[in-house]
């Protein structure tokens, strides 16, 4: 019995809650797989006269059994109703593989009404789902691999699911294929590793989860989709190649915390009503943007951004609240470092260097904002292809920015834009320090205009109406400037 109780504190002792091994383990069963011709009929799960299915190991243990799986291959399907642990002898050596004949559509193992499940050092394989749990099942899986699973690996309702270092691989091909799905309940997950965990490798409905040391790659469209009042939380971790949004978030809360996202469509992405936060994260490589916020709210913060795509570093469209962006690194974005439409977004802090041009020749702007409210603090905005700033329609407020060696204008104002500016730095810009044009408006005080090219201020006229300049007090200039004046 010391022995047993020495073996249970090892398998069992770094569970949430410590209970003593004759409360959780009144039994521990032994199993087999058979050999040619073995006989069962002396079975009875002792070491001697160990079982040779699982399912046998299952209809006889008390709850709070521990079954011990020897190695090799278990083609049989489960049904577990009762807290029991299922330990082998690691997933390369203990496997329950399913195939043709045996209930084909039905799960390889399937949880119900038992709240303290445990599969530890084994493998589940091939067939339809892997692990299905129903409503208030609670299952820990450690060291556990999941493979080959035509529709998904693990599917549940309102169950309370832990997984530590589990491995999920090659789920699909499908278009329903997906590696984990849960609907309400909680997730706990420290290092999982997923490859080719189908189109979407997490999909959250309603569920509180927290993710830590997650790396995940090539699944189809994403690694991550919380949606319906999902709560989720994402600590570290690797998510790469994916063809969608590698973190979604549609109507549902998403924070990440220190990851690594590269190389997928886009990286982050807050859709309908979302709340997303990106905290000192590394954001690389990405098709379309780095970070999109539509019809959400939220804050990036502290993050580096490179080789954002198309759409820019950052990409804001219709914010529901003021959307915040802090002490962010933005490098060589694409044709944009920000894209803002029709939100209100606070800046403050942010270096956004090497914007392009695009194709067209046009762009290349560090912050491009239409119909937007938005305020720019202590910002670096530097060595652009176009503008450090371009705005239309948009009211803007500067404050203590950089806006230096840039293609064209450090500031230009377009469509009847509004612009407060003080204490900025406006030098080496090829156009204008600031420039104003279609019946818009600035106003300057306690700016430094240092040897832009053509103009410091550039109050342009044309077909498209004048644009107007109010220069208060404390402006100074190294080089020619055009005054405030009325255009004809």
């Amino acid at each position: 019995m010391r022995t047993l109780a020495l073996l249970l504190t090892a398998v069992l002792g770094c569970g949430p809650r410590v209970a003593s091994p004759r409360e959780l383990i009144p039994a521990s069963l032994f199993v087999r797989a058979p050999l040619p011709a073995a006989a069962e009929a002396l079975a009875d799960g002792s070491r001697q006269r160990p079982f040779h299915t699982i399912a046998d190991a299952l209809r006889a243990a008390p709850s709070g059994a521990l079954i011990l799986l020897d190695e090799g291959v278990y083609r049989e399907r489960l049904l577990i109703t009762r807290a029991v642990v299922l330990l082998g002898r690691g997933p390369g050596r203990t496997r329950i593989v399913g195939g043709p004949g045996q209930g084909a559509q039905a799960p390889l193992v399937e949880v119900r009404a038992a709240d303290h499940v445990e599969l530890r050092g084994l493998a589940l394989e091939r067939g339809r789902i892997g692990l299905l749990l129903h409503a208030g099942a609670g299952v820990r899986l450690h060291d556990v691999g999941l493979r080959q699973f035509s529709e998904a690996a693990i599917v549940g309702q309102g169950a309370q699911l832990v997984l530590r270092g589990t491995e999920v691989l090659d789920i699909g091909p499908s278009r329903e294929a997906r590696g984990i799905e849960l609907t309400g309940g909680t997730l706990d997950a420290l290092s999982v590793t997923m490859r080719g965990a189908g189109r979407r490798a997490f999909i959250l409905r309603g569920t509180r989860a927290l993710l830590a040391d997650v790396d995940v790659a090539g699944s189809m469209v994403s690694a991550v989709q919380a949606v319906d009042g999902a709560d989720v939380r994402v600590v570290r971790g690797v998510f790469e190649h994916m063809g969608g949004a590698a973190l979604y978030a549609g109507g549902a809360r998403l924070s990440i915390e220190g990851a690594t996202i590269a190389g997928n469509e886009y990286g982050v992405i807050g859709f309908r009503g979302a709340e997303v936060e990106v905290l000192d994260s590394e954001l690389l490589d990405h098709l379309v943007a780095a970070v999109a916020l539509v019809g959400s709210r939220g804050t990036v913060q502290r993050c580096h951004i490179r080789h954002g795509g198309s759409e820019g570093g950052i990409a804001i469209t219709n914010g529901s609240a003021p959307i915040s962006l802090v002490d962010n690194r933005i490098q060589e974005p694409g044709p944009m470092g920000l894209h803002i439409t029709e939100s209100s977004v606070r800046a403050r802090g942010n270096t956004i260097t090497g914007a392009r041009l695009d194709w067209q020749q046009d762009l290349g702007d560090a912050i491009f904002a239409i119909n937007s409210d938005v305020e720019i603090d202590q910002n670096m905005l530097r060595g652009n292809a176009g503008n450090g700033i371009l705005t239309l329609s948009s009211k803007l407020r500067l404050t203590g920015n950089g806006l230096l060696d840039n293609g064209r204008a450090g500031l230009l104002l377009l469509n009847r834009s509004t612009a407060v500016a003080r204490g900025n730095l406006f030098a080496r810009n090829a156009a204008a320090g600031v420039q104003i044009a279609e019946t818009s408006h600035a106003s300057l005080a306690r700016n430094r205009f240092g040897t832009n090219p053509q103009f410091d201020i550039d109050v342009v006229c044309g077909a498209g109406g004048g644009g107007a300049v109010s220069i208060e007090g404390g402006n100074t200039f190294a080089g020619p400037f055009a005054r405030e004046h009325v255009c004809p």
